[in-house]
């Protein structure tokens, strides 16, 4: 009996160690993509100290059979005993740290690499978060930047990894950002790639937004502060009631080619967005709990003159030496009027009243207002 036990013992270490070893190829020939956790700042544990978990001697589980060979455990007690029995004879081994790019890479095909000693480790996310192991899912919660959760979601895809990608999508959690940052994001799209942030959205939010099927990358800001929104991002605001106001122009003919769009914030900043798809940068901004105001201009002008307006043929003009020039340098003249405290005037009192006493509130709280290219 002992030498049969001796015999299982030794056929049980080296299939385990066989497995590793699969395992580890397979982390070599997988996705090098899965760079997250920074081991430079994160503690994780050496090949060394892995490998020694790993070759550290237990005694095989035998479950108590009767005569007939049967089991007198079954279902879910049977597999309860045996985490049990494992549980206790790891009890001594030493705790790893392991980097969630291994942990994803060992399992992406099979829980098995950790079956019998997951209970001795611990699993570090990109941003050092501590995460346990429980018949191969990962339990706890990861609080990381968006930039993070990105690469975590591209890695997860590119691995296949359903266990990892259900953890992404219940169990992490986005840090917040402040107002500054979210500008900042849709002034970015070059630097997120649409195909990217497109995946962490649904299909049947990628249809009603006519996002499906086009690379999009003039919409990056745009897509990556949705994806940002519908993940549960929020916003840090310095002050209750900040509102954003988009100014476009009520007609694009006449207008000197500019590919930005003016936004004013209620806190007194003003900033020129290129390539701005304003309706659905609001849809985000407002998915983020920030009121948002299309503004659809038709002249602009200060106290005493007008510096653009349209024509009984919708086509911008202005005056030029008492003459009519059919051309109109729309955001010059928005920020002309914004830095001479008089940007209010380019909205029609009758037809935005509300619109018109907020931006006057504006200019009296905050003169002038200060532009951000």
């Amino acid at each position: 009996m002992q030498k049969n036990r001796s015999n299982t013992m030794k056929r049980d270490i080296f299939e385990k160690f066989v497995l590793v070893l699969s395992s580890l190829t397979i982390t070599l020939t997988s996705s090098l993509s899965m760079a997250l956790t920074d081991v430079k700042e994160c503690e994780v544990s050496t090949d060394a100290e892995f490998f020694e978990l790993t070759a550290h001697e237990v005694e095989p589980f035998l479950p108590s059979v009767d005569e007939n060979g049967n089991t007198y455990l079954q279902g879910a007690a049977l597999v309860n005993a045996e985490i049990n029995h494992y549980r206790q004879q790891y009890r001594d081994a030493p705790l790893i740290r392991l980097s969630m790019d291994r942990y994803a890479s060992l399992t992406s095909k099979t829980d098995e690499p950790f079956k019998n000693y997951e209970s001795r480790m611990v699993v570090i996310d990109p941003e050092c978060n501590e995460l346990k192991l429980f018949f191969g899912n990962l339990i706890g919660t990861s609080n990381v930047s968006f930039t993070t959760y990105l690469a975590m979601h591209e890695g997860a895809e590119n691995l296949e990894h359903d266990k990892l990608k259900k953890f992404i999508s219940q169990r992490v959690k986005l840090k917040p950002k402040n107002l500054s940052e979210i500008i900042s994001m849709l002034k970015s799209d070059l630097i997120f790639d649409p195909n990217i942030t497109k995946a962490t959205l649904s299909e049947g939010m990628l249809n009603d937004l006519n996002l499906v099927g086009n690379i999009h990358h003039d919409l990056g800001g745009e897509i990556a502060l949705l994806s940002f929104a519908k993940k549960g991002g929020s916003v840090q605001l310095d002050a209750d009631g900040i509102e954003v106001f988009v100014i476009v122009p009520q007609s694009k003919k006449g207008l000197l080619e500019d590919n930005k769009t003016l936004v004013v914030l209620s806190n007194g900043s003003a900033h020129l967005i290129p390539n701005l798809n304003y309706k659905l940068a609001q849809f985000a901004l407002e998915h983020l709990g920030l009121a948002t105001s299309i503004v659809s201009v038709g002249e602009v002008r200060d106290r005493n003159n007008t510096l653009c307006k349209i024509d009984e043929v919708g086509h911008w003009y202005q005056m030029v030496n008492g003459s009519r020039a059919r051309k109109c340098d729309f955001n010059q003249a928005l920020i002309k009027n914004l830095k001479n405290a008089t940007g209010y005037h380019m909205f029609d009192e009758n037809t935005y009243p509300i619109t018109f006493m907020k931006m006057s509130q504006l200019f009296n709280e905050h003169n002038p207002i200060k532009v951000v290219q």
